[in-house]
């Protein structure tokens, strides 16, 4: 993991090479963030890292503390470490980033000036707390070119940062086959969840997404987070749960239900069906939207091959009542962010791809290119404020759309990972 991480961090620091000889900078500093406190109270929001701090290191757990990078320099990190019996400090750096950097230490907020070069007039600040430092000389504060840049470069993933989102989801893939026992065994939404922390002994501020645990119809709301503390007999049950490894992301969802439920069992696999059919699909220089396309056609089989409508598949796609049933996006980039940036960027100058017209929810619509790391993630819901302006209309098998409305929906979602000759579950490794 050593060597994966040099390879990524030489890759990083040529790409901010490029950065400072394009746009005329002498040095970067990255700013990690400030802990932020609740308005009107004295309570801290869970810290969150800058993400462009975390691609140069995987250091996750230090506000106030600085990468400071110049051309053909080892870069430094500066970090906060107070003195302070009052709060808990993070300990002294350890891991694999630690031989790539000149790493010091400061104590003191107020001396956080001191710990910059004292010459800022050609130097790039990249963080969100600009007011902070707007006084401090810096040549610019996020310059969007520079930005635009960086998110660019980062749609191609490195061989380290693949193989921390493999371990993110192994670790992801353990909590879910936990939640699925506990939803078999009779626990609520919230002991599930709460299941689901307990397995991979995450803390709630810890997972990198609020967990989507959902029985019976609330598996029709797509992000769905009112988890119910009372225990009933549950049908059906949607996890979409992911864990994190070194500040990169697992996303992954699955449903289940209780054996009895034998059609929606089969509505069920019918999706798994849809998302294993996508990947296949994927090759390099298609268009993410095809895959989009694909998902309404499988949708649109299965819409008609489960009687919730009385046309045919054909009928359903070229009418787009696909998307009644299948409303969301296919996927998107995933990486230091469950979303990842850089979905509509075209090239490393920021130029920009419209939403699409067809599909405006669809996050990505670039080409699929090798190094790209991307979700698959069909569904099919039985959602009543999409149906609502259709009651009545006789395309509609009412009875059978009443019959599965009662668990909701089935999402199948992994994650994938675009080699030179191959595509990548990251996923199906570790959970079928």
């Amino acid at each position: 993991m050593k060597n994966l991480y040099k390879n990524h961090l030489l890759k990083v620091l040529n790409t901010f090479d490029v950065i400072m000889q394009k746009h005329s900078y002498d040095q970067v500093i990255l700013y990690s963030g400030d802990e932020k406190v609740v308005y009107l109270d004295d309570n801290l929001y869970p810290f969150k890292v800058y993400i462009n701090f975390k691609y140069f290191a995987p250091v996750l757990n230090y506000p106030n503390s600085f990468i400071i990078y110049k051309s053909s320099e080892k870069p430094k990190l500066i970090l906060l470490q107070k003195i302070d019996f009052w709060d808990s400090q993070p300990h002294a750096l350890k891991g694999i980033c630690c031989d790539f950097f000149d790493i010091s230490y400061y104590n003191n907020l107020e001396d956080m000036r001191k710990q910059l070069p004292s010459k800022l007039k050609n130097t790039a600040f990249l963080g969100e707390e600009i007011i902070r430092f707007q006084n401090y000389g810096f040549k610019s504060l996020n310059n969007q070119k520079i930005i635009n840049h960086i998110h660019y470069h980062r749609c191609f993933k490195s061989q380290y940062e693949v193989e921390c989102m493999r371990k993110a989801n192994q670790i992801a893939s353990t909590a879910h086959k936990t939640a699925k026992e506990a939803f078999l065994s009779g626990k609520s939404e919230l002991q599930t969840h709460l299941a689901y922390l307990e397995a991979i002994a995450y803390k709630e501020a810890e997972v990198p997404y609020e967990n989507i645990v959902a029985f019976d119809e609330s598996c029709s709301i797509l992000h769905y987070h009112n988890y119910r503390k009372n225990k009933f007999l549950a049908k059906s049950f949607l996890l979409d749960a992911g864990a994190s490894y070194n500040g990169y992301h697992a996303d992954i969802t699955r449903t289940f239900a209780k054996k009895e439920y034998t059609a929606f069992h089969e509505l069920i696999e019918a999706v798994n069906q849809s998302t294993l059919n996508i990947i296949s699909k994927i090759k390099i220089g298609m268009n993410y939207e095809v895959l989009q396309e694909q998902m309404h056609l499988d949708a649109s089989a299965i819409i008609s091959n489960f009687k919730f409508m009385n046309i045919s598949s054909d009928e359903i796609y070229e009418k787009k009542y696909s998307k009644l049933f299948s409303p969301a996006g296919v996927g998107h980039y995933i990486g230091l962010q469950v979303h990842d940036i850089g979905n509509t960027l075209l090239d490393e100058n920021g130029t920009l791809i419209e939403k699409s017209k067809n599909h405006p929810r669809l996050r990505l619509r670039k080409n699929i290119e090798i190094g790209n790391v991307f979700t698959i993630e069909p569904g099919i819901y039985i959602i009543d404020q999409l149906l609502k302006p259709y009651y009545g209309k006789k395309e509609f098998n009412w009875d059978v759309i009443s019959k599965f409305r009662v668990f909701g929906g089935a999402r199948i979602e992994d994650s994938v990972y675009v080699s030179n000759n191959n595509v990548e579950n990251l996923t199906r490794p570790y959970l079928n």
